[in-house]
């Protein structure tokens, strides 16, 4: 049997060691990055005045910090555009009760109901209450003659 004598072995030994605790070493070595170089808040406020705001809007949105897009720097919060008024055309509103396929008296009561939980002026915002005022008086006065035209049929 040839090989390492004690001596080699040892030495072998030894340098495997010290080449470990290098390399540990350099594992636990401070941050690559200086302390000095973490940038102020003007900096930071600088830096998102010159972002966007639309970007900067949209990653609030996708985070679900919409409360936080109000006060961030360089941001203006846009007003949501104004939803239109719904019709008050009696054809219209006739589509949208679906009255063709009601048949009874209970029919004509539920479709009364869904309509008004829906869009009753109680329920809708100042400003929206006259519209919806008129669509109730519509949709019912619809539902009063389909409900006595399906009466009279009987």
């Amino acid at each position: 049997m040839s090989g390492f004598s004690t001596s080699e072995f040892a030495t072998l030994l030894d340098e495997l060691i010290a080449a470990k605790a290098d390399e540990s070493e350099a594992e636990c070595a401070g941050p690559s990055v200086p302390f000095g170089f973490v940038p102020s808040s003007e900096a930071v406020e600088e830096l998102w005045a010159n972002v966007p705001g639309e970007v900067v809007a949209s990653l609030y949105r996708r985070t679900g910090l919409e409360s936080l897009a109000e006060n961030a720097p360089g941001i203006e919060t846009p007003d949501p555009p104004e939803e239109p008024l719904p019709p008050a055309d009696p054809a219209a509103i006739a589509a949208e009760l679906k009255i063709a396929y009601a048949r009874w008296p209970k029919d004509f009561d539920r479709i009364r109901r869904e309509f008004a939980r829906d869009n009753h002026p109680d329920k809708v915002a100042p400003d929206r209450r006259e519209r919806a005022l008129a669509r109730m008086q519509i949709a019912n006065m619809l539902i009063d003659r389909a409900k006595r035209n399906a009466a009279a049929k009987r």
